[in-house]
């Protein structure tokens, strides 16, 4: 028997590497060039970001169905020109083919009332896409007086989630 004596060394296990069910990425909108003398906060080809992470599954049988919560992480302040621009996520569901638009707000309320249709959305919303690799594009809409919306951005943003 052969004795060592020294500093004594830590035994630790290797640690198992951590998996994660959960593959997300997103790629801001560019919002297009802004004219005029009272141009948005931001200026032109500002970008906008919109996040997607799994939304929470109740405990339930049978569960629920797998969802997309998207949401804007670091809404803008207030503009008075914001209040006519919200976002439009259009998703795809690749495994099963189901799609859906989601609209949000991409700007903070003010303290007094505004108008408008942007003004009634929130800053987030969860789309139920199923199981499966999620994409979406994210473009920044306009509202047109007697007109549909116009897109504005100058390049969509892109979202893309694996969800389990």
């Amino acid at each position: 028997m052969t004795l060592v004596s020294g500093p004594a060394l830590a035994n630790a296990a290797p640690s198992a590497p951590t998996r994660s069910d959960v593959l997300t990425f997103s790629i801001p909108a560019i919002g297009g060039v802004e004219t005029g003398p009272a141009g948005v906060p931001g200026g032109s080809l500002r970008p906008v970001t919109v996040v997607a992470q799994p939304a929470p599954r109740t405990l339930q049988f049978p569960p629920p169905p797998a969802a997309v919560t998207f949401s804007v992480p670091s809404p803008a302040s207030y503009h008075y020109q914001y209040s006519h621009r919200f976002l439009s996520i259009s998703w795809n569901n690749l495994r099963t083919g189901k799609h859906g638009v989601v609209s949000l707000r991409h700007w903070q309320l003010p303290s007094y009332p505004v108008s408008g249709y942007p003004s009634t959305l929130k800053t987030s919303a969860v789309a139920v896409t199923g199981s499966g690799p999620v994409v979406a594009t994210v473009s920044v809409l306009r509202e047109q007086p007697n007109a549909a919306p116009q897109v504005i951005s100058v390049i969509p943003g892109v979202n893309a989630i694996q969800l389990p």
